[in-house]
């Protein structure tokens, strides 16, 4: 049976709600998103620690997304990054280095699909120009013309609490 908290979470820019369910069957927490709300399926009853759950679906959500964004605009600007992760960068919601590899920060995942199509840009970007000039801000306004406004819901929103 599943109980409603007063818990909502960010998925994709849009609020939902935390629901948890006990199944004493299952080892470890986990959750789940059905389209409507996040379901949080717990071995045990009482605390549990849904924060380490959610991170966790967060990075796996992220990564299957990300995935599919970085294939989908790496046609236009014409790179192959060598591998990417997702990871929890204090300061960063994306970087590129020399070697092609590409990080992402797992609280992307939260954000409008919008925003996070800017990160993707902007790091694919950086496998042409691996700094902040003129030419690669160009770069990423001819791929990506709204980028000012995902940088803006960035920057600000990044405090959000889960």
């Amino acid at each position: 049976m599943e109980q409603q908290t007063n818990i909502n979470c960010y998925y994709l820019g849009k609020l939902y709600p935390l629901y948890i369910e006990l199944d004493l069957s299952i080892k470890k927490i986990t959750i789940q998103w059905n389209g409507k709300a996040f379901i949080c399926t717990s071995p045990q009853e009482g605390e549990i620690d849904i924060a380490a759950a959610l991170q966790a679906f967060y990075t796996k959500a992220g990564k299957k997304l990300i995935e599919e964004r970085l294939k989908s605009y790496q046609q236009y600007i014409k790179v192959k990054y060598k591998s990417f992760s997702i990871e929890n960068h204090p300061s960063k919601w994306g970087s590129c280095n020399s070697k092609g590899h590409l990080t992402f920060h797992w609280k992307l995942i939260m954000f409008p699909l919008n925003a996070i199509d800017y990160v993707v840009v902007h790091e694919l970007c950086h496998l042409i120009h691996m700094n902040h000039d003129r030419s690669f801000w160009r770069l990423v306004g001819k791929i990506y013309p709204t980028y000012k406004e995902a940088m803006t819901i960035l920057g600000t929103e990044k405090t959000r609490e889960m």
